[in-house]
């Protein structure tokens, strides 16, 4: 089935000149219309309205001049007449209470603009100051939203995210490993990242040679080790065991705590932690090694 266009052409608003001598000039524009309208007389139209200029027009007409190719041969007629009669109108009242809702509008879109734009700086501002790595800001160049093109963060080298996520130099940091059809980006620019995956990712990146941020269980051992509760037992029996002693053990050596050894060991092995050289007192009144953060631990537990 063949396509039909069909074009509709609005009708103007009613005219609402602010001059007296409105309904005599319209009327002899109506009478020069009747004839026919030669290439002469449609240049002479164009002229007086490029002379007086597109408010002058409108104050003639009553309405808003949309230009000589889309109004009638009377609205041609009608500047020609007023320029004869050397008229200078004032504008019609709704024109001008029109143009200023649009002022106000305009005004109202600039300062709404102005915040989003201060927001974009200040989320990104913070975001760098959590970041331990370098990136640039650059734009999408393939896609274009209403706001713009998406900006995105761009690290320098080569960085990691949770346990193992690479995010290669020169990409995007929101852009999925491997993909397939990667993003078109432009050169370095001057303003800040608003692409919120790649914000959301500035937080969680590290650098490849830093060490993976603690998993749930190890940032709650932290913790018990920053409270000063963990401890390196001699007991009589068995060898050295490193115990929480904040919570009480079913199992053997029960008072002094939950057997933690295999954990500690592990964060002193990223080392988060060390252990004292000089005995110190529990709560529970034994003696033993306590546990302590480094200033990596620190650092990771405030991560």
């Amino acid at each position: 089935m063949r396509r039909r266009v069909v074009t509709v052409l609005l009708p103007h608003p009613e005219p609402e000149p602010a001059y007296d001598l409105y309904q005599e000039v319209r009327r002899d524009a109506e009478g020069r219309s009747r004839g026919p309208l030669g290439p002469e007389d449609l240049n002479r139209m164009q002229e007086v309205a490029a002379r007086r200029g597109r408010d002058w027009c409108t104050a003639v007409l009553g309405h808003a001049f949309p230009g000589i190719d889309r109004s009638t041969s009377t609205d041609g007629w009608t500047l020609i007449v007023a320029d004869e009669l050397r008229l200078d109108p004032p504008l019609p009242d709704r024109v001008i209470r029109q143009r200023a809702l649009h002022e106000e509008a305009e005004k109202l879109r600039v300062k709404q603009e102005q915040e989003r734009q201060e927001r974009e700086q200040r989320r990104w501002e913070a975001a760098l100051a959590t970041a331990g790595v370098e990136v640039t800001v650059r734009e999408n160049t393939r896609h274009t939203g209403v706001g713009g093109s998406l900006r995105h963060a761009v690290p320098k080298t080569d960085v990691v995210s949770g346990r193992s996520r690479k995010h290669p130099a020169g990409r995007n940091l929101c852009e999925a490993p491997g993909r397939t059809n990667p993003l078109h980006l432009s050169d370095p620019v001057d303003a800040p990242a608003n692409c919120y995956r790649c914000l959301g990712w500035m937080e969680k990146v590290r650098p490849l040679d830093a060490p993976a941020p603690p998993t749930a269980a190890e940032r709650r051992l932290l913790e018990l080790v920053k409270s000063g509760a963990v401890f390196t037992f001699r007991p009589a029996r068995g060898g050295p065991t490193i115990r929480d002693t904040s919570t009480r053990s079913n199992a053997a050596w029960g008072a002094l705590g939950r057997k933690v050894d295999a954990a500690v060991k592990k964060l002193e092995g990223k080392g988060w932690v060390r252990k004292d050289e000089t005995f110190s007192k529990t709560e529970g009144g034994q003696y033993g090694d306590c546990w302590r953060l480094t200033d990596a631990g620190t650092a990771a537990l405030e991560g």
